[in-house]
C-alpha cells in the first residue's frame, strides 16, 4: 500500500488547486464578501498547477511565492493557506520530508501571529500528509482525524472532501473496509465534479482490489471508466495505471498489465505492481527478482527516513535552544523549558528505539531468504570501506608520482644538480609509501566478487613490484650520485623514472578503482555538465604517456565534436577515470599519428564519446576478450591488464556502454554510448 501513498499524494495536488477555483466560486458568508477569481488569478492558479507535476524546484517556489503574495495583499486567508498547503505536499512528493516539517512549522506560526486560528486544520493536514508520506498512516490518521474536528462543514466542504480522502488513504494500510467507509462519508455534492468523481473512483478500484472484492470493484470501474471515455478533459488520471493494473489482472491479461507497469515513472511503484503481477502468474522467481528489487527500493527509503529523524532531532534541540535563550528573561519559566526539551528528546529517542526494533523485527522475517545474500554485501562493504580508506592513504603518493611524470616528461625541463636530491626523494618516499601498501590493496582485489586465481595474484605483484623495485633503486642511484652523474647518463636515468612512475601510479590507481568498482555496485550520476567541457578537461589534464618519450615517439592528441557547447548530460567523476583508461590504451598501443577524441549524437538520442589511434588492429576473436582481466594479447607485455575492464566496468556503474568499434580498420577505436 505504500504505492497508493505515493499516487494519492499526486491526487490531492490536482483536487487543492481546483479547490482554490471553487472555493472562490461558492457562497459567502455574512462576514465576507464575494471575491470572484480574476483572469491574473487563474492564470497563476494554472502555473502552479503545471510546475509542481513536471517543473523545477525553483520555478514552482517561484511561482507560488508569487500566486501567495497576491493573496495576502488582497487578504484571502483560506486560498492563501491551501496554497501554502500546496508547498508541504509537494516538499512531500519529492521526498524533502525536513522541507516539509519546517513548512508547517512555518504555517503554523502564520497562522497564530495573525490569529487565523480557524485555519489549524490546514497544519494538522499538512502532519497527516507528512506522515502519510513516511510510511506512518497512524500517526496520518491521528493528524487528519484532528483536522476533522477544527474544520466547519458546512463553509468548507473541500476542506472536508480532502480530509476525509486523506483519512481513507491511512486507514487503506491495514483496514481497507474502514477505509472504504471513510470514501462513503465524502461530500456528495463534491462528487458532481467529474474530475473529483473520477479521482475517488480510482481510489475505490484500488482499495477494492486490495478487499478482493470484484463485484464493488468492476462497478467502480465501469463509472470510471465511463468518465475517461467521456469526459478526457475532466478526468484525474492520478491513479490510472493501478486502476488499470488491478483491471488487467482480474481479466488475468497479465501481459496487458505488466504494460501498464513499464508505463509508471515511479520505480518502486512499478516494482509492486509487477510483483502482484508475477505472484498471480505463478512466475516465482521473477518475483523473487522483482521483491530484491523493491528490498534495496525500500532499504534507501529507509535510509532516508533515519537521515530525517536525526535531522528533526537537531532541528527541535534548536529550537529548544531558541526558547531556552528567550527564557534566560523568563526564571519561572525555565525549570518548564527545561523538562519540555527533556520530554521531547526522551520521545525521540523513544521513536528512534521503536523504529529500531520495529525494523529489526521486519528483517528477522526475510532472514531465510536473504541471509546469504545479505553476509555478501555486508561483506563487500566492509571490504570497500577497507579498499576506501587504502585509497585515501594512497592518493597522495600517486599524485606525486603522477606529478613528477608529467614534469619529468618534458625533456626540456632540468633541474640543477642541487635539487635532484630533493625531488628524487620525494619520489623514493612516495614510492615506499605505495610498496608499504601492495598486499592490501591485492588481497582486497582478490577479495572482491570475481575474485582471483593465484597466477593472476602473481600478474598483479610482478606488474606492480617490478617497475616499483625499479623505482626506487633507480631514485636512490640518482640521489646516491649526488648531482655528479654525466648528463646524458642522468638523463636516460630520469627517463626510466618517469616510466616507471607513471606505470606505478596508473596501475596502482586502476587496481584501487577495480577493486572498488568492480562489483557491479551502480554509481548514481548527480553531476550535471557539458559533455564537449569534461572531454577537453580531461584531455587537458592528460599528458602524453612518458612511454613516448621512453620510446623515443611523440603522438599528439586531438579532439573533434559533432555535438554544441550547451548540451548537458547527467554523470559521474568517474566519467573522467573511464577515458583516462582509454586515453592511456590507445596512447600505449598508438603505432604513429595521433590519438583522436570526438563527441557526437547517437541514433537513440543520446551522445557518444570515441577515443581511436593509429595502430594494431584487436582480431575480431579477441574483440570482447580484452575486456577480461589480466587478458593480455601480447606476450612480452608486463602491465596488469585491467585498463580496459576497468573502463568497462565504469560504465556499467554508471549505465554506460563501452565497446570496441569492429568498423574501424585503422587502429582500435573505442566508443562510450548512453551518455
Amino acid at each position: 500500500m505504500v504505492l497508493v501513498v505515493k499516487k494519492i499524494v499526486f491526487l490531492f495536488v490536482a483536487l487543492l488547486v481546483a479547490g482554490v477555483t471553487l472555493a472562490a466560486q461558492q457562497k459567502p458568508t455574512n462576514q465576507e464578501k464575494p471575491q470572484q477569481p480574476s483572469e491574473q488569478e487563474m492564470e497563476m492558479v494554472q502555473r502552479i498547477s503545471e510546475l509542481q507535476m513536471s517543473g523545477s524546484d525553483s520555478d514552482f517556489y517561484e511561482a507560488q511565492q508569487t500566486y501567495m503574495d497576491y493573496l495576502e495583499r488582497r487578504q484571502e486567508w483560506e486560498k492563501y493557506y491551501r496554497t501554502w498547503m500546496n508547498r508541504v505536499i509537494y516538499e512531500v512528493n519529492h521526498k524533502h520530508f525536513h522541507r516539509a516539517f519546517i513548512e508547517i512549522h512555518h504555517l503554523t506560526d502564520h497562522i497564530k501571529e495573525h490569529h487565523q486560528e480557524r485555519y489549524l486544520y490546514i497544519s494538522n493536514m499538512g502532519l497527516g500528509f507528512f506522515y502519510n508520506g513516511r510510511n506512518q498512516p497512524e500517526m496520518g490518521e491521528k493528524f487528519f482525524r484532528r483536522a476533522l474536528q477544527g474544520i466547519d462543514a458546512e463553509k468548507e466542504p473541500v476542506a472536508v472532501f480532502n480530509v476525509y480522502l486523506s483519512l481513507a488513504q491511512s486507514l487503506s494500510f491495514k483496514r481497507p473496509a474502514e477505509a472504504m467507509a471513510c470514501l462513503d462519508s465524502l461530500p456528495q455534492q463534491m462528487l458532481a465534479n467529474p474530475m473529483y468523481e473520477s479521482g475517488v473512483l480510482g481510489y475505490r478500484c484500488i482499495i477494492a482490489n486490495k478487499m478482493g472484492d470484484r463485484e464493488a470493484f468492476y462497478r467502480y470501474f465501469a463509472k470510471y471508466d465511463s468518465i475517461r471515455s467521456n469526459l478526457p478533459a475532466q478526468f484525474n488520471a492520478a491513479n490510472l495505471q493501478q486502476v488499470m493494473v488491478c483491471h488487467s489482472l482480474m481479466q488475468n491479461d497479465y501481459q496487458r498489465a505488466l504494460a501498464w507497469c513499464d508505463s509508471l515513472d515511479v520505480p518502486l511503484m512499478a516494482t509492486e505492481l509487477r510483483i502482484n503481477v508475477y505472484e498471480q502468474m505463478g512466475d516465482w522467481e521473477r518475483a523473487f527478482r522483482a521483491s530484491e528489487l523493491k528490498d534495496s527500493l525500500v532499504q534507501a527509503d529507509e535510509r532516508e527516513a533515519l537521515e530525517l529523524h536525526m535531522a528533526d532531532m537537531a532541528h527541535d534541540i534548536d529550537m529548544l535552544q531558541t526558547e531556552h535563550d528567550k527564557a534566560e528573561m523568563r526564571r519561572v519559566q525555565l525549570v518548564i523549558v527545561g523538562l519540555m526539551a527533556l520530554a521531547i528528546i526522551a520521545l525521540l529517542v523513544g521513536m528512534l528505539i521503536y523504529r529500531h526494533k520495529k525494523n529489526r523485527r521486519l528483517k528477522e522475517q526475510f532472514l531465510q531468504l536473504q541471509e546469504a545474500r545479505r553476509s555478501t554485501e555486508a561483506g563487500q562493504a566492509i571490504r570497500r570501506a577497507f579498499v576506501s580508506t587504502i585509497y585515501e592513504k594512497l592518493k597522495s603518493p600517486i599524485n606525486v608520482l603522477m606529478g613528477y611524470a608529467h614534469i619529468f616528461n618534458n625533456p626540456d625541463f632540468l633541474l640543477k644538480p642541487e635539487e635532484r636530491p630533493k625531488r628524487y626523494s620525494d619520489i623514493l618516499a612516495a614510492a615506499r609509501s605505495i610498496e608499504s601498501l601492495i598486499d592490501p590493496v591485492i588481497d582486497s582485489f582478490a577479495q572482491g566478487t570475481t575474485g582471483i586465481t593465484n597466477e593472476e595474484r602473481d600478474i598483479c605483484m610482478k606488474a606492480l613490484r617490478s617497475p616499483l623495485l625499479t623505482l626506487i633503486s633507480t631514485s636512490e642511484i640518482i640521489i646516491d650520485g649526488n648531482g655528479q652523474i654525466p648528463h646524458d647518463e642522468y638523463m636516460q636515468l630520469r627517463a626510466d623514472v618517469c616510466h616507471n612512475a607513471y606505470h606505478v601510479a596508473t596501475s596502482a590507481n586502476q587496481l584501487i578503482l577495480f577493486s572498488l568498482y568492480g562489483d557491479d555496485f551502480p554509481t548514481p550520476r548527480q553531476d550535471r555538465i557539458g559533455l564537449n567541457e569534461v572531454v577537453r578537461s580531461v584531455m587537458n589534464s592528460y599528458d602524453i604517456h612518458p612511454s613516448a618519450i621512453y620510446k623515443k615517439r611523440k603522438l599528439a592528441t586531438a579532439f573533434k565534436t559533432e555535438v554544441a557547447d550547451d548540451v548537458m548530460i547527467n554523470t559521474n567523476p568517474l566519467l573522467q577515470d573511464l577515458l583516462n583508461c582509454l586515453l592511456d590504451n590507445a596512447d600505449k598501443y598508438a603505432t604513429g599519428g595521433s590519438v583522436l577524441v570526438t563527441c557526437h549524437a547517437n541514433v537513440e538520442g543520446k551522445y557518444a564519446i570515441s577515443i581511436a589511434n593509429e595502430g594494431p588492429v584487436v582480431p575480431a576473436a579477441d574483440a570482447e576478450r580484452i575486456f577480461e582481466p589480466f587478458v593480455r594479447l601480447y606476450s612480452d607485455e608486463h602491465s596488469l591488464g585491467i585498463g580496459l575492464p576497468l573502463a568497462r566496468r565504469l560504465a556499467i556503474s554508471m549505465g554506460y556502454k563501452v565497446t570496441l568499434d569492429p568498423e574501424y580498420t585503422s587502429g582500435a577505436r573505442f566508443v562510450v554510448t548512453g551518455l
